[in-house]
């Protein structure tokens, strides 16, 4: 367990980027006809929100092993995201130039998440050696 304290993750870059990432979708499936948007826009935001929202949670957590499992929550809903954003090329609701935009930013917030993950890993570590 870390020192308790509170923390404000929207300080937090990958939680920045991927609130920009999430708008940028946002305004795409609301352009999108009532069907698309009940189905792949809605699937795409719940998935891309999930991102943020567990960042959001790890960062707000005391014990380091929690802090990672909100972090691979927050990977894999990234992975989820990118699924959807395929679909919606696939669909033709995107072109291959937004989804390539859109798939590397999620690619970008995975790699921070990953980085993340590790850092924290070796926190761990380096705690059980004092410990």
């Amino acid at each position: 367990m870390r020192e308790p304290q509170v923390r404000d993750f929207r300080r937090l870059m990958v939680y920045q980027k991927a609130m920009e990432w999430i708008g940028k979708i946002r305004e795409i499936v609301k352009a999108w006809k009532w069907e698309d948007r009940q189905v792949i826009g809605n699937q795409i935001l719940r998935a891309s929100t999930s991102v943020a929202a567990n960042i959001s949670e790890s960062n707000s957590q005391l014990y380091l092993q929690k802090e990672i499992s909100f972090l691979n929550n927050a990977l894999g809903s990234a992975g989820e995201s990118q699924m959807w954003l395929e679909e919606a090329r696939n669909a033709k609701l995107i072109d291959q130039q937004m989804f390539e935009h859109l798939d590397n930013e999620a690619v970008e917030i995975r790699k921070m998440l990953v980085a993340m993950i590790r850092k924290i890993k070796l926190e761990i570590g380096e705690n059980k050696r004092a410990g």
